[in-house]
């Protein structure tokens, strides 16, 4: 079932156009950076988008603008783990690649990063999710900080109103944010 789903979102996700994207990825974008949440963290794990996730260029920007510790992934694909990799400006990601990362891994303890943006393909409003399916991301939160912040951006589609079913590994997310929603997964 978990499959099934996913591919439908992918799907959906792929047809989205240009202009759409866009436009959605930037409210979603705008909503991150105007939160309370964003203001005090020092340091962020941001992802590098890819095929039609929401962007993420002006949450990079802005947090590098601001002085932030910023971390993108440095993928290692035979373990299916990803290592933080601080960079100091977008010229330090490689974007030839299908997933952009850092050209250098740069690492920086997952224990002091303060806020992660958590990519995912489905979502539901209880803060579960669902990604590519290696299990990237919830091995990385097995090893943060308990106090530290998980945000998923997501388009309003891919945020489901019943619950995803999970494993016993799955690791959830704090907040969602959608281009119409601003989602508390803590208070479900």
């Amino acid at each position: 079932m978990k499959n099934r789903i996913r591919r439908e979102i992918l799907k959906r996700r792929a047809m989205l156009g240009e202009s759409d994207w866009n436009e959605k990825s930037r409210s979603i974008q705008d909503k991150f950076l105007n939160a309370d949440f964003y203001k005090k963290p020092g340091s962020v794990l941001l992802y590098c988008h890819f095929d039609r996730e929401v962007k993420t260029d002006l949450l990079i920007r802005n947090a590098l603008d601001c002085g932030k510790i910023v971390c993108v992934p440095f993928n290692d694909w035979k373990r299916n783990i990803f290592t933080p990799s601080r960079i100091r400006s977008l010229e330090d990601v490689d974007n030839t690649g299908k997933i952009p990362q850092p050209f250098i891994s740069t690492p920086f303890p997952p224990g002091r990063i303060e806020l992660a943006v958590i990519p995912g393909v489905v979502f539901d409003v209880y803060g579960n999710r669902t990604g590519m399916g290696k299990g990237f991301y919830d091995r990385f939160l097995d090893g943060c900080r308990q106090d530290m912040l998980k945000i998923s951006l997501a388009f309003d589609f891919q945020v489901l109103d019943e619950e995803l079913p999970v494993d016993s590994w799955d690791r959830k997310v704090d907040v969602i944010l959608t281009e119409k929603r601003f989602i508390d997964c803590r208070r479900s």
